[in-house]
């Protein structure tokens, strides 16, 4: 057996681990456990050190199913996270307090009101989404005087927890700086005055890296907890989706990536960024060092859950059963999706059927998805030659004819049930050995769609995904 990587994805709601041997694109063995969640004062918090422990429990379930040769060889570890929420750090490099979520909203008002200021005096290139660290920091300083004083660093929550699995230095990759509101991305570089305008000058900021850069070794009592010898090489990590995108095949400009949940995130690889056309995007630094990220989202999965639930049906039932008898079109029912994530429904019929709004919103995302990558690649002035699609959906056949004929560049389907901790995984293959492992094998587009059926979709929606 060849060496194997260890690759730690430490979600919202589950942390997963899986063990990868360099050869492969599929995992030896995996293990999850629910990610330790809290309240603190009503805000929804994760808890540095019970996550710590979850990562080491997982880890080691996972390499005792991989078995004793896989351990033998445990070549390098990495861990991803979500890049917005930071652990802050005392002198002793200790949390001094638990970690908001994500989604917890704490720093948006903060935005609002810090906005006009943080433009002025820390430029960066993109847009500084509410969710962001640097909004947060505010949230902290104004809430947790206390704590916050007593801080001296920060960091992203997959670093820090890399960090705490040996010896090693205390730093930040690109990927996940990306997501602080503190980064430039196009130079790289930290700007630190923004941490003056929230409130937290005092702060020191980590070492940039790239991601999959060597920053330590794991210590004998990890080790020893894993079953595994001392001194394995600790690796950077990425900002989740970035490391989904990097396992699934994104790796090259023009790339997109369409991860299909809750809410459907769309990534477009691109090799540059023009500060001026980009002002109005998300973006940032992608984990393959050298590339870039565009970033957006739309409601996906959460107007299916609502709709279906609305209607009476099961969400979890197989879509196709229900769609099977629903023409191209949805009997005349068009949707439409706002910025502010609305859903209005034309020309419904007193007597529709679930089935045809449930088609109806079916095309309606789908519609939508091409109009939002059509702005990536406006926006990159680049376009999108490959779009790999990733997530729950992809099961379903109705939903791949769709997306292969409504969309730009051509259409290929990834089970990427465990992508983000397997992209963790390959981070720490290419620190160690300077190679990445192969993407996840893809699904191509089913059987050609008839002419039919395609001139269907054309008279419907216009031009279509070429054959």
């Amino acid at each position: 057996m060849s060496t194997t990587f260890l690759g730690i994805d430490v979600g919202s709601t589950r942390t997963k681990t899986v063990v990868l041997g360099a050869e492969g694109s599929t995992a030896l063995a995996a293990a999850a456990a629910p990610t330790p969640q809290g309240e603190a004062g009503g805000v929804p918090v994760h808890v540095p050190e019970a996550i710590r422990d979850v990562v080491v429990g997982t880890a080691r379930r996972a390499l005792t199913e991989a078995g004793p040769e896989a351990r033998a060889r445990l070549g390098g570890i990495a861990v991803t996270s979500v890049g917005e929420e930071a652990v802050l750090l005392d002198a002793g490099a200790r949390p001094v307090g638990d970690v908001p979520t994500w989604f917890s909203g704490v720093g948006h008002d903060t935005a609002r009101q810090h906005a006009d200021e943080l433009d002025r005096r820390a430029p960066i290139t993109g847009l500084r989404h509410p969710e962001y660290t640097v909004h947060v920091l505010a949230w902290w300083a104004n809430t947790r005087p206390a704590q916050t004083r007593t801080a001296t660093t920060l960091t992203d929550l997959g670093s820090w927890l890399i960090s705490t699995l040996g010896p090693g230095e205390l730093v930040m990759d690109h990927s996940h700086a990306s997501r602080t509101g503190l980064f430039d991305a196009p130079t790289r570089s930290w700007r630190p005055e923004a941490l003056d305008v929230v409130g937290t000058g005092h702060l020191t900021l980590p070492r940039l890296v790239p991601s999959g850069t060597v920053v330590g070794e794991l210590g004998p009592d990890v080790a020893a907890a894993l079953g595994v010898a001392p001194g394995v090489p600790l690796v950077t990590g990425g900002h989740d989706h970035f490391c989904g995108a990097l396992a699934a095949g994104a790796r090259s400009p023009g790339d997109l990536y369409i991860s299909a949940g809750t809410s459907e995130a769309h990534l477009l690889v691109t090799d540059s960024l023009d500060p001026a056309a980009t002002a109005d995007s998300e973006v940032g630094c992608f984990v393959t060092d050298g590339l870039y990220y565009l970033h957006a989202a739309l409601p996906s999965g959460a107007l299916y859950q609502t709709w279906t639930r609305l209607l009476g049906l099961d969400p979890a039932a197989p879509l196709d059963a229900l769609l099977d008898s629903e023409p191209v079109g949805s009997r005349g029912v068009r949707g439409r999706l706002t910025a502010d994530r609305r859903l209005s429904l034309d020309g419904v019929p007193v007597d529709v059927s679930p089935a045809t709004l449930v088609r109806a919103l079916m095309e309606t995302t789908a519609l939508a998805s091409r109009e939002l990558t059509r702005d990536l690649s406006r926006t990159a002035g680049r376009p999108v030659a490959l779009r790999l699609l990733a997530g729950t959906p992809v099961a379903s056949a109705a939903w791949r004819e769709l997306r292969s004929l409504l969309g730009e560049g051509s259409a290929a389907f990834v089970d990427a049930r465990e992508a983000t901790a397997l992209g963790a995984a390959h981070l720490a293959a290419r620190g160690v050995t300077g190679q990445l492992p192969p993407p996840l094998p893809r699904r191509a587009p089913d059987p050609e769609v008839s002419p039919a059926r395609r001139a269907d979709y054309a008279r419907e929606f216009g031009e279509t995904t070429p054959p």
